[in-house]
């Protein structure tokens, strides 16, 4: 008890100069303002005791206010200004579509030759293939950029809060020193960037991405749109480095664990959970501060009474924001296009107290009413644990979104209660493909299989449960007093939970009906894992039986799948950005397939080549085939690099897989010209009666040659450069196609497609993938069958 008071006395003093600006001695006042109410006719211990709640409100409020009025690190003075800067990568690389960040502790400055000793930190935005470890000493140079502010994000008091208070954005890089080899930052770094990419060879997006932030933290390729389906739900926690994570694997495993093994052994697959997540996500303040969080709430439970672990969680609190103020701060993960805050301590705090305080109360009213409505046949002992944990952890982090998100998910509970068992499964599963890829790639892909099932369950049930109307209400942001004052009410409500034991319910005496409704449970849940196993996994082998081509929706570039009747894969270009590549690959492949039997790159520039290097570090690509054309880019150096079997084709050249012809028409061999777009291949790929043009950003001139070397007629055409006002209409003419498709990206700087181009086509039905998405045409040699992901 004493313990607990002096944390929530802590966290007053806290939160009065964070919530108020107030002085630091305000919470004390307070405190000493109630002191008569409080020790009237008290002994010496509840005098003790407050004088040390007392003393802990106002070393709180002294910590936090030097904390936040401490001086700006001096590389401020520099934004705005062109300068060379000289320090350590001290961040794993943040990603983005097309971007990788890094946050970089700067040591030295130069600007005009004059060079000084600076202190701070700049985020520098990089190319997608940046790849550094932590402790690399670099040197940057380029203009230092103050950090925007968004409408409803801080996004540079955030960063300032980090100490960071500057950006730069593709600035030149030289490497000065590689990190040490006993590095622990780098190694650990780089054990989880290898166990990652292991997910990414065996697992296809978005539920590699899923896995990677469920099993270990690293959630930054997960689509907007699925986190925009999390939030709604309530299930934005399961991917975030938390405490609230890392518990309720912890709990389910340890109460899973108590049946099989009794509750002293079961502390051993439990401990192995937190050490697990905590060593596959490394050690980094946030990984270190959820597994505190756990063993905490173990503790409890492992003693029986949950309610003694709340004195640990109040030390432990009183430790960490002692230690760092910037927890009770902590901003910055994106929930789809604006910009939330991170509230990876102050969730992992209150579910962690929820679970404690509540966890074994909410438990016992479950198990009350599952045996007073006679149906423990139906409703396993595991589905009660995951429910108590569910709604306790719940309810106690409710006033936390509403303030942050202004949003309230009502869908919260019920997707909680359904996504949590499958979210341990897909934890372990997670875990254990991505060190088995990284031992034996086989082992990993076997593995893999399985994990797809929780993961894809999750990604499919999320996007579901937010469609449901009413899911989540969008309510005005409540203030830090609203949500000091909910917190105050559970408090109350938790003050008898705290205090007293949940008393035990006894189980009713197993009868056999009961036994064959258990039977019955199981047997349909294995049934409906077959019924969906059938459609996802099995009816996709031996291919569609007709030819399938998909222009996939990759943004501003080109990427073609085309799919054989017997299910071989031929891409063409593979778009911008590497993720961007994987997230539609992973919606039109089947989950098992690792394979691309060729990739054809039209020419080397990045809206083409872009996501290429990333899909042949995924993929298991067999052969690669392009002009020979170079660029001066990372991905067409990468590209090189990893092309293990590349060849260098021209007009003339083709292949034939099952009754599918693929022709080169262009570049001919005697071709010359600086322009990378006219190099580009122009392939037709024909089937039966139907001929497809695909045609990479080739231009007029190249066009007209094209013409002059014979028939290019087809009857689907991919239309030359995104539409753009270099097309000759002679050439689309010629081509007189009966559907054109235009690769383009959505509100483009380049105003792609050019109303010219469109003109041209007036006649013809057009689809384009910033208006339609995803478009897939499906023939079988004579008929030709449309659709669209919009």
């Amino acid at each position: 008890m004493a313990l607990v008071f002096v944390a929530l006395a802590w966290l007053m003093g806290m939160a009065a100069v964070s919530l108020w600006g107030a002085p630091w001695w305000t919470a004390g006042a307070w405190l000493l303002l109630g002191s008569p109410l409080v020790l009237t006719g008290r002994d010496r211990v509840t005098t003790a005791i407050f004088a040390a709640g007392l003393a802990g409100a106002l070393l709180s409020g002294w910590r936090f206010e030097t904390w936040e009025q401490r001086a700006s690190p001096q590389l401020a003075r520099y934004v705005g200004v062109d300068v060379v800067l000289e320090g350590r990568i001290d961040s794993e690389p943040d990603p983005g579509l097309t971007t990788a960040s890094y946050e970089v502790t700067v040591r030295q400055t130069t600007v005009g030759g004059s060079t000084e000793a600076t202190e701070g930190k700049v985020r520098a935005t990089l190319g997608q293939y940046a790849n550094y470890l932590p402790g690399t000493r670099i040197r940057l140079t380029g203009a230092l950029d103050q950090p925007p502010v968004f409408e409803d994000f801080d996004y540079r008091g955030y960063l300032a809060r980090r100490g960071v208070v500057a950006t730069t954005y593709f600035p030149r890089v030289e490497v000065l020193d590689e990190p040490g080899r006993y590095s622990i930052p780098a190694n650990l770094a780089e054990m989880q960037l290898a166990l990652e990419s292991s997910l990414q060879r065996v697992l296809p997006e978005p539920e590699a991405s899923l896995g990677a932030g469920i099993a270990f933290g690293r959630d930054g390729n997960l689509p907007d749109g699925l986190y925009d389906d999390f939030r709604a739900t309530g299930l934005a926690h399961i991917v975030a480095v938390s405490g609230a994570n890392v518990t309720l694997v912890t709990a389910l495993t340890f109460f899973l664990a108590i049946p099989l093994v009794g509750r002293r052994w079961a502390m051993i697959p439990a401990g192995m959970a937190v050490i697990a997540y905590v060593g596959i996500a490394g050690l980094s303040p946030s990984v270190v501060r959820a597994g505190i969080m756990a063993v905490v709430f173990l503790y409890g439970a492992y003693l029986g009474r949950q309610q003694s672990s709340l004195a640990a969680l109040g030390a432990a609190t009183i430790v960490m924001t002692g230690w760092s103020p910037a927890f009770l701060r902590d901003a910055g993960v994106q929930f789809g296009p604006s910009v939330a805050q991170d509230l990876g301590f102050q969730l992992s705090l209150a579910a962690t107290a929820g679970l404690i305080v509540f966890g074994p109360w909410i438990r016992w009213a479950l198990l009350s009413a599952r045996r007073c409505w006679r149906i423990e046949g139906f409703v396993p002992g595991a589905l009660v644990e995951v429910a108590a944990l569910t709604v306790s952890a719940t309810v106690a982090t409710l006033p936390l979104s509403w303030v942050n998100f202004g949003q309230v998910s009502l869908a919260g509970p019920l997707a909680n209660l359904v996504v949590e068992p499958v979210f341990v499964i897909a934890f372990w599963l997670s875990a254990a493909a991505a060190v088995a890829g990284v031992v034996w790639e086989p082992a990993g892909w076997a593995i893999g299989l399985a994990a797809y099932y929780p993961l894809g369950f999750i990604t499919w049930f999320a996007g579901w449960a937010a469609s449901i109307p009413f899911a989540a209400a969008e309510t005005p942001r409540a203030s830090g007093e609203l949500a000091l004052l909910a917190y105050a009410a559970l408090a109350a409500l938790g003050w008898p939970a705290y205090w007293r034991l949940a008393p035990a319910v006894t189980p009713r005496t197993w009868a056999p009906n009961q036994n064959r409704r258990a039977v019955l449970v199981w047997s349909a849940s294995a049934a409906a894992i077959v019924v969906l196993a059938v459609p996802v996994s099995l009816l996709p082998i031996g291919g569609p039986g007709d030819l399938e081509m998909s222009v996939l929706d990759v943004g501003q570039g080109d990427a073609i799948l085309l799919t054989t009747p017997s299910g071989k894969r031929v891409l063409v270009d593979g778009g911008p950005s590497s993720i961007g590549l994987a997230r539609e690959l992973g919606a039109v492949l089947p989950h098992w397939q690792r394979r691309i039997d060729v990739v054809i790159v039209t020419h080397p520039q990045e809206d083409h080549i872009g996501g290429v290097p990333g899909l042949l570090r995924r993929y298991d690509v067999r052969a690669e085939w392009d002009t020979g054309a170079t660029n001066m880019t990372m991905a067409a150096s990468l590209y090189t690099q990893r092309a293990g079997r590349r060849r260098t084709v021209q007009a003339g050249d083709g292949f034939t897989i099952d009754g599918v012809r693929f022709e080169v028409l262009w570049p001919p061999p005697d071709y010359e010209t600086k322009q990378l777009n006219d190099r580009s291949v122009v392939l037709r790929v024909t089937y039966g009666e139907v001929s497809m043009l695909l045609t990479g950003d080739f231009e007029a001139a190249a066009q007209l040659a094209l013409m002059a070397r014979g028939d290019v007629s087809a009857d689907v055409l991919k239309v030359p450069h995104h539409g753009s006002k270099t097309s000759s209409a002679a050439f689309l003419k010629a081509v007189d196609p009966a559907l054109a498709v235009i690769s383009v990206g959505d509100k483009n700087r380049f105003g792609h497609p050019a109303e010219e181009t469109l003109e041209a086509l007036s006649g013809t039905r057009l689809l384009r993938t910033d208006q339609d998405g995803r478009v897939t045409v499906t023939t079988d040699g004579k008929r030709i069958r449309v659709s669209t992901e919009r």
